[in-house]
């Protein structure tokens, strides 16, 4: 047996949180009821997001913190400076299509997420800002 087998197999898992003094990323054993910061000694205790909650972190534009968040939020403010910053949707699977209503024939089209325009195949008018308008 290795020796990183065998460290990695005897460490508990491990999760991390703000320290609510320094603000530094504390790196503690799943479970613990608090956590001691070794830089300003304050006593943290950790929130566990509900059962099924996916949770998503960004850093502060306005003083660098890391912040943690629901995933879905549109905007997350910092509890140190208040900023209010804005968090990106989540970035769409591989292969992912819209849909349309073309702007002259009214025919559904299906074109990849993201794209800046789409052209109609039956009318060959071409639909620009498709993120911009009505999606079905």
């Amino acid at each position: 047996m290795h020796w990183f087998t065998f460290f990695y197999f005897t460490l508990p898992p491990y999760s991390q949180l703000v320290c609510s003094g320094c603000r530094s990323v504390l790196l503690y054993p799943r479970g613990a009821a608090n956590v001691c910061c070794a830089i300003c000694n304050t006593i943290t205790a950790p929130t566990v997001p509900p059962p099924g909650m996916d949770m998503s972190q960004l850093t502060c534009g306005g003083c660098r913190t890391l912040l943690m968040y629901t995933r879905g939020a549109t905007s997350v403010r910092c509890s140190c400076c208040h900023t209010i910053n804005l968090a990106r949707p989540p970035a769409p699977a591989p292969n992912q299509v819209s849909h349309v209503n073309c702007g002259r024939c009214h025919i559904t089209l299906m074109y990849p997420y993201g794209a800046p325009s789409v052209k109609c195949a039956v009318c060959q008018c071409s639909t620009y800002d498709v993120d911009q308008i009505y999606q079905t």
